[in-house]
């Protein structure tokens, strides 16, 4: 039966493998994150939640343009289109 003594040394020894785990596990990340910042690969400003949707939503038009404008020098307008269509009728008829 488990008695007061070995509940505190279970819950003891597990808060400690916490924490010890926690402490190694930032330090790694912190070195990651420096050498990432420092090859250019991570910003290095805080952005908040609002700025962070406004960047996403910024690179989500850069890669729409972009691609609208591939689809537009294409020899069929809608090829794009009806291959992603034609995909999934496919993928429709298969049996199961």
């Amino acid at each position: 039966m488990n008695t007061p003594k070995t509940m505190l040394l279970g819950w003891g020894s597990l808060i400690a493998a916490a924490g010890v785990s926690y402490y190694y596990a930032r330090k790694s990340i912190n070195q990651r994150r420096a050498a990432q910042e420092a090859l250019g690969q991570r910003p290095s400003e805080k952005l908040d939640w609002r700025s962070r949707i406004e960047q996403e939503e910024k690179e989500k038009v850069g890669l729409v343009s972009s691609a609208q404008h591939s689809s537009s020098s294409a020899t069929t307008p809608n090829s794009a289109t009806t291959t992603a269509v034609d995909a999934r009728n496919a993928d429709s008829q298969k049996p199961s």
